[in-house]
């Protein structure tokens, strides 16, 4: 509550203003462009090699709405390509650093919670399962108020740049470090826009290293921003602002099963060439070896009795 206390007198001092702040709506705006040394989760049955099908998904904490980039296929080497846009309401009161979530306690529930809480973006890194359940990578999480300042190349990433970097010292101690100083991080709603590198982290016996680096930009834009500038999900139309192409991948990233001559041109022939046209050469050789020892016997019987 909120309590006044003045001397008697004729006149009293205006009244403060306490009326609650009104949030404000924005669209944040993640464009994902790619993802460098991304774990390699599992091992091809055709050729051994390590590799992925690597794709991200995000939300905002506290919200069910989670969006998802496409895939990228058959990632043997790490670097994944994506160029893939995901978008985000948002209600944020920025005097008070916190988004507004509103939610029903129960499905019958005449009216809504609202919930304040800091504005934390949440991207992962999953492995695609075709039959199973996917695999989870890595993660990051940003709060948008303080986010760790972006690298200006995937090489100058580290652990400057994640809130609670646990590094192992000893056996029985861990060194953490934190983004206390305001110099180290920027306010994604006075900024507006955000890009380059930041790190992904995996957290394994207690000990958290970094699992990938992702290259993206953060924007937030208002309503009336984003009419002016419109843009779509993934690279769906108004594909603008920015404009993203197709991602260049290499002719091995596709889903084996849709496509079975491409699987053998770029996933057999190149590592099994001589296997498989050694099988040809004996597969068309096969009916002449056949008939000729089948005919043998008899041609031989033929010439020692003087027959020819």
């Amino acid at each position: 509550m909120w309590v006044d206390l003045f001397p008697v007198g004729p006149e009293l001092p205006p009244p403060v203003d306490i009326t609650p702040r009104q949030p404000h709506k924005y669209f944040l705006r993640v464009v994902v462009y790619n993802v460098f040394d991304a774990p390699l989760q599992e091992t091809s049955v055709v050729s051994r090699e390590k590799m992925s099908d690597v794709y991200v998904k995000g939300w905002l904490q506290g919200t069910n709405y989670v969006q998802k980039t496409d895939i990228h296929y058959r990632c043997m080497d790490g670097d994944v390509n994506f160029n893939w846009r995901l978008l985000f309401p948002v209600e944020v009161i920025e005097a008070e650093q916190v988004m507004l979530v509103e939610y029903k306690e129960h499905p019958w529930s005449l009216t809504s919670t609202q919930l304040r809480r800091p504005p934390h973006l949440t991207l992962q890194l999953w492995d695609n399962d075709l039959i199973s359940r996917d695999d989870y990578l890595s993660e990051t999480t940003l709060d948008l108020c303080r986010l760790p300042k972006p690298a200006k190349n995937r090489d100058d990433v580290g652990p400057s740049q994640v809130p609670q970097m646990m590094t192992e010292t000893d056996a029985n101690s861990v060194a953490v470090t934190f983004l206390d100083d305001d110099t180290q991080s920027v306010n994604l709603f006075e900024a507006k826009r955000v890009y380059g590198y930041f790190p992904f982290i995996r957290v394994e016996e207690g000990v958290t290293y970094i699992a990938g680096k992702i290259e993206m930009e953060l924007e937030v834009v208002s309503e009336e921003e984003a009419k002016l500038r419109p843009a779509g999900q993934g690279r769906d139309d108004p594909n603008m602002n920015p404009k993203l192409p197709e991602p260049d991948r290499p002719a091995t990233s596709f889903l084996w099963i849709t496509s079975p001559w491409k699987s053998f041109k770029h996933i057999l022939w190149g590592r099994y060439k001589w296997y498989c046209i050694t099988l040809v050469i004996l597969f068309l050789l096969f009916p002449f070896l056949f008939l000729f020892f089948y005919s043998l016997p008899s041609a031989t019987v033929d010439y020692m009795l003087g027959i020819y």
